[in-house]
């Protein structure tokens, strides 16, 4: 068993509602609380619920539910007082994970090494501004520009050390027209497509014209060579001196954005390396494609910031907030079948079928 403590409801309300709350969480540096949840207090005491999410939702403080056996879905309102929910089997709303005690370990530990960067997370999902596009970057830039320049990026800078700048040679997206229908590919295979600042330039461009062109009635985006994009380019972490001037540059020039006006007429096809950038700005469409060969995975709390490119707003749109936040804290990879149980994308092709 795990030497983490668990809580049952009522230790953890009592603790969340405790009018030295606050001082104690920041005295002892709690970051992670976990909760047992018994299904059947769902029926008998849903205030306790209720109570114990309005408690909870300011405080610089994650809390996981643990569920022992699936709970009705008429009962998942009840526990949005839960930043995480985990369930030793798939209830349709919790991340099912196959060994409790070692997810408990894993998740204190993601969230140990980088607290800062995990309860903005939390907090920032909390507010659930993913309900309006606009509103949800707006808020997710300004929650990534302050933690660029705070001590948990920037010791991930220094372990990361020097990496040299990459001149493309070619252009980093291009693009094919047909007819009334554009196909538009990342273009930096040796890069396994790395989301750098040109590549953000050119593919935003690109979708605007899609976009104001009435005439172009089908969009793709496709990645060059073996994977669909590996997320942003690491080179590029640290080259930004003003945060304000990258929160500004990110509302002005989102693909993300770009991505959701086009929704109901882009379609986006996953292979490979769909990390970070690779499945933010996919998940805007309407329709996203896999390959059994896909690896999506979140890794930016990891490196002391939040997902930056559309993540906390398109992402919870598909699979919900609690499942959003689990994949950026842990960092753990995503299954292709998984992915498409949730949601989180439409369709899954053999390899046999990509092309």
């Amino acid at each position: 068993m795990s030497d983490i403590d668990v809580l049952t409801l009522r230790q953890a309300l009592d603790f969340t509602t405790d009018v030295y709350v606050t001082e104690k969480i920041f005295e002892t540096q709690q970051n992670i609380m976990f909760v047992e949840i018994q299904p059947e207090l769902l029926m008998q005491a849903p205030e306790e619920f209720l109570a114990y999410s309005e408690s909870v939702f300011s405080l610089n403080l994650i809390t996981v539910g643990i569920l022992s056996k699936p709970h009705s879905k008429d009962f998942s309102s009840l526990l949005n007082g839960f930043d995480i929910l985990i369930a030793p089997i798939d209830d349709g709303v919790s991340i099912e994970v196959a060994d409790l005690d070692r997810t408990i370990e894993n998740l204190s530990l993601c969230v140990t090494r980088n607290p800062q960067a995990a309860i903005v997370l939390a907090q920032l999902l909390r507010q659930e501004a993913f309900n309006d596009v606009g509103k949800g970057l707006a808020l997710e830039s300004f929650a990534y520009a302050m933690l660029q320049s705070g001590p948990e990026h920037a010791l991930w800078l220094t372990e990361r050390g020097q990496m040299p700048q990459l001149l493309d040679k070619v252009p980093a997206v291009d693009s094919i027209r047909t007819g009334s229908c554009l196909d538009i590919f990342l273009n930096r295979p040796e890069r396994a497509n790395a989301f750098s600042s040109r590549m953000r330039d050119e593919l935003f461009e690109i979708l605007q014209i899609a976009f104001l062109d009435e005439s172009i009635e089908s969009v793709s985006l496709r990645g060059k060579g073996n994977s669909f994009c590996s997320g942003g380019e690491l080179a590029e972490f640290g080259l930004v001196t003003s945060p304000p001037d990258g929160h500004l540059i990110r509302l002005s020039r989102n693909p993300g954005m770009s991505v959701h006006r086009l929704s109901e007429k882009i379609i986006v096809y996953l292979h490979g390396a769909c990390a970070g950038a690779g499945i933010e700005i996919p998940s805007f469409a309407s329709k996203v494609v896999i390959d059994e060969s896909a690896n999506i995975f979140l890794p930016e709390v990891s490196m002391g910031l939040i997902p930056g490119a559309g993540g906390t707003v398109s992402i919870p749109r598909r699979i919900g907030r609690q499942r959003t936040a689990y994949l950026a804290m842990s960092g753990e990879q995503v299954l292709p079948e998984v992915a498409l149980r949730w949601g989180l994308v439409d369709e899954l092709l053999s390899v046999e079928l990509w092309d």
